[in-house]
């Protein structure tokens, strides 16, 4: 694991780590509840430009997007010059998010391939019309008392709320999501408990990459225990 470069705090009182830099891009740590990029509403602080002013980078620019509530690692592009080079990369480039669950699977591993269909509020999944969507999940940890399972997900593809409306479909969805989860304690949850932990990439001059944060202290805090993966 690789220890952040720096760790800085940002306008309106929220910290980030930047866990990787070079003279294209960087890699942070997004917080959970704060949009990734600018939203329609241009008076609501969001990531990146509370980071691009931090480090007076006019030009730095998200390449994955993270939900609202799923907190961790962000590439943001610093030069105009390579987007398609920093798109590339990331295409490329392994992902992998931790989760807390509703519930306790029957399987310690699995596999979940479906088509996923954008909509305006939430994706659906479907039997045609939709874009393939591959996931490799793997539960870590279950806490039975709590009904609650701590796991991993590899995303082989990068569809819109991916993990989200798998583990829904799966019938363990993710702990607080507002969207997808049946659960009427999903509000009163202190976040969503998803986060892009770690990320393995080829750099621009050939050198393997390997990039990950410490798992969020609201997840050992809800369940009770020291998690690791």
């Amino acid at each position: 694991m690789k220890s952040p470069l720096r760790q800085i705090r940002l306008k309106g009182g929220y910290t980030t780590n930047i866990l990787f830099e070079c003279d294209e891009f960087l890699l942070a740590n997004k917080p959970a509840g704060l949009p990734v990029h600018e939203t329609k509403d241009p008076n609501r602080k969001d990531f990146t430009r509370l980071l691009a002013s931090y480090l007076h980078i006019p030009d730095l620019r998200t390449v994955n997007r993270l939900d609202l509530g799923t907190s961790g690692i962000v590439i943001l592009g610093k030069t105009q010059d390579k987007n398609k080079e920093i798109d590339s990369l990331l295409k490329e480039a392994e992902k992998e998010y931790i989760f807390l669950c509703l519930g306790i699977p029957d399987w310690k591993e699995k596999r979940f391939e479906c088509f996923i269909r954008d909509g305006k509020k939430e994706v659906k999944i479907v039997r045609s019309g939709g874009k393939k969507a591959i996931t490799e999940f793997q539960i870590l940890s279950t806490f039975p008392e709590k009904k609650l399972s701590f796991g991993m997900a590899k995303i082989l593809t990068g569809r819109r709320h991916q993990i989200r409306v798998m583990l829904r479909e799966l019938g363990f969805a993710v702990l607080g999501d507002p969207v997808y989860s049946e659960s009427e304690s999903a509000s009163k949850e202190q976040r969503m408990y998803l986060h892009s932990f770690r990320l393995c990439f080829t750099d621009f001059q050939g050198k393997k990459q390997w990039v990950e944060t410490e798992i969020p202290s609201e997840f050992s805090d809800r369940v009770g225990k020291i998690l690791s993966v």
